[in-house]
């Protein structure tokens, strides 16, 4: 037996795994990409959720997705929630929209937050949440608060330290 092979049999057959090739480092590769995305859920024959991002990717076993410039309509309470950027677990049910959130109301109202999580767990409907801030601007006043908690179910929000002024 040649001596290169007989190192290479001993190699392989001592135990030991063989070394992986260096991986570039950076985020883990989407499992699954979907373009022109659109989500609906209903409950029964209710629209309740329309959501869209034109770029959604998922890693399947973790249930991990990200995606990008995504928007979120909830039907009932005419709400429209758009964010730059989008995390989550589908699993879990739970999204953080980052690097701006825009909340938009049916009655012209307007709120900005640098950050913004979706969570199912946290009641009926599931809840919203912030602790980065939150802007509010109304037809008849301004309010900012330093976080933020909306009740889906009960279709409540209360803020943390909040400061109102009415408009004139």
């Amino acid at each position: 037996m040649r001596p290169a092979l007989l190192a290479l049999v001993v190699c392989a057959c001592d135990g030991a795994p063989p070394t992986p090739p260096a991986q570039a480092a950076g985020p883990p590769r989407a499992d699954v990409t979907f373009t022109d995305v659109t989500v609906r859920q209903y409950r029964a024959s209710q629209l309740r959720v329309v959501a869209t991002a034109p770029r959604v990717e998922l890693m399947r076993g973790s249930n991990d997705f990200t995606a990008a410039d995504a928007g979120v309509r909830l039907v009932r309470s005419g709400v429209t929630v758009l964010a730059q950027r989008v995390s989550g677990n589908g699993a879990a049910q739970v999204a953080t929209g980052f690097d701006g959130v825009l909340f938009l109301g049916n009655d012209g109202t307007v709120g900005r937050t640098e950050r913004a999580t979706y969570d199912r767990a946290l009641g009926p409907d599931g809840a919203g949440l912030s602790d980065a801030g939150v802007s509010i601007e109304h037809p008849r006043f301004h309010l900012d608060a330093a976080a933020f908690y909306a009740d889906f179910a009960e279709q409540r929000v209360e803020f943390e330290s909040p400061v109102t002024r009415t408009k004139e």
